[in-house]
């Protein structure tokens, strides 16, 4: 638990206050997991602490509300703890099917005992332990709900338990006994299984019906919290194909039930999972695409295809709705069930990030306390030691000896201690960055303390034995940072970038990266693509009513055109970001004894390769890497290419080939010795040796990747035994022969070197570009793939455009949720919001 002191109260109008006071009782007329600790001994005619949404997508803020009088059938309740859904984070965010005005106070379940009892109430008295579901409201210390919206609860269930069970279990006893018919010995798939309503499902589906669940979840540890819940076996569906993974554990016979909570490509690997006469029941979307469900899937297998909203069933079907949730406390109350609690907050911690708490309540291990040292290993002058999450404020504390945390983005200097035994560790700085202003977007603190092996590992041990904290894994950090929306998939990679960056240009390349430049780029273009599919969808569903422009497909149509010009555009960059991160790839080749690795060595500047008179001596391809002029260069020295009889050359004679058909630059030594006498001889030995060896560059199977005329230099070295007048014809002749870039040079005396190295620099900016230069640059195998998916599918829409409007959308979505996938966000609402904005349907 955080101390109050590190919370910022925010002040609200009182025109603010009033509102959410009418907003609060308006919703009570209409009558997963965190749960919220707001216990309150108030009664009527006294305010109390409520969290308030007073704008969309901003942190909560805390404000004493003043109590309302009670109708005659309603009930005052002392909530000791709110569960905190998904659907309340979709509320405080305005991305939820119901929306309602701000100021509002969140929270849809709750547990607590009764204060108060309206005139007409008989079945509840005061003192009752009860769960009770309201619209919103319930995150506050009071909440005033009509008194069949109530459900005692005995002893044996904690108020932070039974704050759990109604939406998720009463949404996953809907959907697998009153909807799906769930029976013993059938198998369940869940996805989204580590989730609220996830969990639950595993829950009932494994204790109360006796089924055999598989569990489906988007990370490793997901996956194994809902093994640790009951299922048999998991699936990671972002490494794996569900239907694949299905066929395996069910031996090819598919599942009997689906229970679907994310939607989107995941919906469509769990549906084609199913067996004959399975039934797929959706609860959600939290993929954020809404599947469609083409009627002849239905019918292939005589499957079911049903949807579970629990929330309405309160005002269609109440005695269902009512019996769903008596049913999850009674399971509870007899043990069958074992409800999980992701996190716990006090009322006064609810400026939490929603972001931040959906990550929390889905998985016990994510929610978890990091540590890790962050300046790198070994003896330094100083050594920076991170820790993040709920419980960095208590470390901070306990390992200070003070009793207040330090003010927020200041370094103290602080004895640390042994929180064992009390020990003096060692006299560092401290810094505290609370969440969301911080690198991870949780609660994090640093430790800056003397580098000695002895102080970094006594501290790292001290912190080791604090409960709920647990060294990081490798990456953990930056990964929190983006799961909390700090930093989208493109500047993690370019932070990782700019971590392993050893040259000046991939500096530059790596922080623009890191800046949000290429992620900007992808998001505007997501931004035009949402536009076009949300116009074209719009025309579908709206064009009979008039209320749709005539051209408003051509705009699209000119608009996606657009678009796919920048993206290709964009992939015929000639991997210059790409060779920029990785290194421009430089083979050295030639015939064997040509001075391949004294030039070798004489551009290392060291003796990289073995130097001697006899022919063959390099059998395997010497790499080293190079900075030349800020770019980062892999050069290769390889064996002489010529036909041998030895086994060992030949392979090494295979390698070069295979080096020289990868190569970006290829450096072509010849001996000048070897050169015949006449001019026109020489030029003419030198056309046909370049094109021997560019056809060996150039293969069947690698003409694509092979480097281009352009990229060839060719180096006549041993000029030191060659006549100085030959030299100077030689050099004359060589200017308009139509060789690519030839150099004169000699390993020996380092004559005509210069000259070289300014070539071999020029053509490797040439490769590279220049970083900062035009729009970013593509940095990643992984973008270039989901790119080209991206112009592939905008080239499938202008080719069904005129034949079917609705498969050439569908076209526009998989463009789009290409693009997402660069960066990591991919979504359907921003669809929806672009058709309100751009269109007032129906006014």
């Amino acid at each position: 638990m955080k101390p109050a002191a590190a919370f910022r109260f925010c002040t609200v109008p009182e025109r603010i206050l009033r509102d959410a006071v009418r907003r609060n009782h308006l919703a009570r007329n209409l009558t997963g997991l965190a749960a919220t600790h707001t216990s309150s001994t108030t009664d009527s005619g006294h305010s109390y602490q409520a969290a308030l949404c007073t704008e969309l997508k901003k942190p909560l803020v805390i404000q004493p509300l003043p109590s309302v009088a009670l109708k005659p059938s309603e009930v005052r309740v002392d909530v000791h703890c709110c569960g905190v859904n998904f659907a309340d984070l979709l509320i405080c965010q305005g991305l939820y099917q119901e929306r309602p005005p701000v100021p509002f106070t969140p929270g849809m379940e709750f547990a607590g005992s009764v204060l108060e009892i309206g005139p007409n109430v008989t079945a509840i008295h005061k003192g009752d332990r009860v769960i009770g579901v309201s619209s919103t409201g319930a995150m506050a210390e009071q909440c005033v709900v009509d008194h069949k919206m109530l459900w005692p609860i005995g002893e044996e269930i904690s108020y932070e338990v039974a704050a759990t069970l109604p939406v998720s279990y009463g949404t996953a006893i809907l959907a697998l006994q009153q909807r799906a018919k769930t029976q013993p010995g059938e198998t369940v798939l869940v996805t989204a299984a580590a989730g609220a309503a996830g969990l639950a499902a595993v829950d009932v589906a494994s204790r109360v019906l006796n089924a055999k669940v598989i569990a489906a979840a988007g990370t490793d540890e997901k996956c194994e919290l809902a093994v640790r819940k009951g299922a048999v076996a998991s699936i990671n569906y972002t490494t794996k194909s569900v239907k694949e993974e299905v066929k395996k554990l069910t031996a090819n016979r598919g599942v009997n039930v689906v229970f679907d909570a994310v939607g989107g490509d995941v919906f469509k690997e769990a549906f084609s999972s199913l067996a004959w006469e399975g039934r797929i029941v959706v609860v959600g979307f939290a993929g954020g695409n809404i599947p469609t469900v083409p009627a002849n899937l239905l019918l292939l297998k005589n499957v079911a295809a049903m949807g579970v909203y629990w929330g309405k069933y309160q005002h269609q079907n109440f005695p269902v709705f009512s019996r769903s949730i008596m049913s999850a406390i009674q399971y509870c109350q007899e043990g069958r069930t074992k409800p999980h609690v992701g996190a716990t907050y006090k009322l006064q911690q609810c400026n939490f990030r929603a972001s931040f708490v959906r990550r929390q309540c889905s998985d016990s291990r994510e929610r978890s306390t990091i540590f890790a040292m962050s300046s790198g290993q070994g003896r330094c002058g100083v050594a920076v030691i991170r820790v993040s999450g709920p419980a960095s404020s208590d470390t901070l504390i306990c390992l200070t000896g003070r009793r207040a945390l330090p003010p927020a983005r200041a370094a103290v200097l602080r004895s640390l201690l042994d929180p064992r035994s009390g020990e003096r560790l060692d006299l560092g700085l401290v810094l505290w960055f609370p969440g969301p202003r911080s690198f991870t977007g949780e609660d994090c603190c640093e430790f800056h303390v003397h580098g000695g092996l002895a102080v970094v590992s006594g501290v790292l041990q001290a912190l080791g034995c604090l409960p709920g904290l647990r060294p990081a894994q490798a990456g953990e950090f930056t990964k929190r940072a983006f799961q909390n929306g700090k930093l989208d998939l493109t500047e993690v990679e370019g932070l990782g970038d700019l971590i392993h960056a050893e040259t000046e240009a991939q500096r530059r390349q790596a922080l623009r990266q890191m800046a949000g430049d290429l992620g900007h780029l992808y998001g505007g273009w997501s931004e035009r693509l949402t536009r076009c599919m949300a116009h074209a969808e719009a025309y579908i569903d709206f064009s009979e009513d008039d209320n749709i422009d005539e051209g408003v497909l051509d705009k699209v149509d000119s608009d996606v055109h657009a678009l796919q010009s920048e993206i290709d555009g964009h992939l015929h960059d000639r991997r210059q970001g790409e060779r920029l991160r990785d290194g421009v790839h430089v083979a050295i080749v030639g015939a064997p004894n040509a001075g391949k690795s004294s030039l070798m060595n004489s551009i290392c500047q060291k003796p990289a390769a073995i130097v001697s008179p006899i022919a063959g001596t390099t059998r395997d391809v010497v790499e080293t890497a190079l900075n030349i002029g800020g770019y980062p260069v892999l050069l290769s020295d390889t064996a002489g290419l010529r036909e041998t009889s030895d086994m060992v050359e030949q392979e090494g004679v295979r390698r070069a080939r295979e080096r020289l058909q990868q190569a970006d630059i290829v450096v072509l030594v010849v001996d000048a010795v070897e050169l015949p006498p006449h001019l026109t001889g020489m030029v003419h030995f030198l056309q046909d040796y370049l094109s021997e060896v560019m056809r060996q560059a150039s293969d069947e199977h690698r003409v694509e990747s092979s480097p281009a005329a352009g990229d060839w230099i060719v180096v006549c070295n041993k000029t030191d035994l060659v006549p100085l007048e030959e030299l100077n014809k030689l050099h004359l002749a060589l200017r308009d022969c139509g060789l690519p870039s030839v150099c004169l040079l000699s390993c020996k005396t380092s004559w005509g070197f210069d000259d070289f190295l300014r070539l071999l620099g020029e053509q490797v900016e040439k490769m590279c570009g220049n970083p900062l230069a035009d729009s970013p640059s593509l940095t990643q195998a992984r973008h270039r793939l989901h790119l080209q998916n991206c112009s592939n599918a905008l080239t499938q829409y202008h080719q069904q455009r005129e034949l079917d409007l609705v498969l050439a959308t569908e076209q526009l979505r998989m463009a789009l949720r290409q693009l997402g996938k660069i960066t990591g966000k991919v979504g359907a609402e921003e669809i929806l919001d672009v058709i309100f904005r751009d269109f007032c349907i129906g006014k």
